[in-house]
């Protein structure tokens, strides 16, 4: 009776033990498995974060918010950030639309951030289409900013301001790309003539007035599903590394070089981006899927895991 007690109780101060060791393992910083693979369990959410504000196209003042998804239990205080954006044509979508690759990523370790973006709300003209996706830049501009002022003062978020990374759907795609490769006006008179320029200018220029003043906005990298760029020449070699997801029978946004949407609007896709960015020295990696539709990457099981490790070199 006595041995078998004293079985028990070494069993029992086991299992604390190697609890108390995989808690430990979790949390730290330079485990090569941190950011690399699920070792957190549960990711927590906090919902409808205001990070900014600003004004459709018809002048309506609206408010921004996102959701934040971060590891349960983690203590490490220099978190790589992740920001997100919803696909939808700029006429619908929300945050939640990938609450599932945010949650999977966070149990990674990082901090993702899935945003709303301004949306249009008039009948749209050819150039409504490019001032829409102007704003949604400058509100994912502002949603960085977020955590940068945040890393800067009260430090709620506990995130790298260095290690920052951006990306989306469709439309959450094309304005991660236009976030991270429109940074001059040149580039803007490529898009949209001066009558374009003007408008941004009165903006707020390219980083726009949808909050979080005076704090950085720079980015590492950029995850593109089934998005595109105006043109391939705006990205230059010191700019964001690239991972791009696309199908190459997309009839939304094209594969290579086509019109978006039927909007008229004729932009480059992830298989003119890749070869581009690779050209000029770029790290880039490119997920073709040949025959592969607009929503390929809805049915793809080993996508989440190809971003985050992509990411992960990315840290290296």
């Amino acid at each position: 009776m006595t041995r078998k007690i004293l079985f028990l109780s070494f069993s029992l101060l086991l299992l604390i033990s190697c609890g108390k060791s995989e808690i430990n393992y979790t949390n730290q910083a330079d485990n090569q498995q941190r950011y690399n693979s699920q070792i957190f369990q549960n990711a927590i959410v906090s919902e409808d974060v205001r990070y900014g504000a600003n004004v459709t196209l018809s002048g309506a003042a609206t408010g921004l918010s996102m959701d934040i998804y971060q590891p349960e239990n983690d203590t490490e205080i220099n978190r790589p950030l992740i920001v997100l954006a919803h696909g939808g044509s700029y006429t619908s979508g929300d945050k939640k639309d990938l609450s599932e690759l945010a949650a999977f990523l966070a149990k990674a370790g990082y901090v993702v951030a899935s945003i709303n973006y301004r949306l249009l709300d008039v009948t749209p003209t050819q150039l409504d289409f490019k001032k829409v996706v102007i704003n949604s830049v400058a509100d994912m501009k502002a949603s960085v900013r977020y955590f940068t002022k945040d890393a800067a003062t009260t430090n709620l978020y506990k995130t790298d301001s260095t290690k920052v990374f951006i990306g989306g759907y469709s439309a959450g795609a094309i304005t991660a790309l236009h976030t991270a490769y429109v940074n001059n006006e040149s580039e803007l008179t490529t898009i949209g003539g001066q009558t374009f320029v003007d408008y941004v200018n009165s903006k707020g220029g390219l980083e726009g007035m949808s909050g979080n003043e005076n704090y950085s906005s720079d980015i590492k990298g950029v995850i593109n599903i089934s998005g595109a760029l105006f043109n391939s020449n705006f990205i230059n070699s010191s700019e964001a590394s690239l991972y791009s997801y696309h199908g190459t029978d997309d009839l939304v946004v094209p594969f290579l070089q086509g019109n978006v949407n039927g909007t008229g609007i004729i932009a480059d896709g992830s298989g003119i981006l890749h070869p581009y960015a690779k050209s000029i020295g770029l790290t880039s990696k490119l997920n073709t899927v040949q025959d592969g539709k607009h929503d390929a990457f809805v049915n793809c099981n080993s996508c989440s895991v190809e971003i985050r490790t992509f990411l992960f070199s990315l840290l290296q």
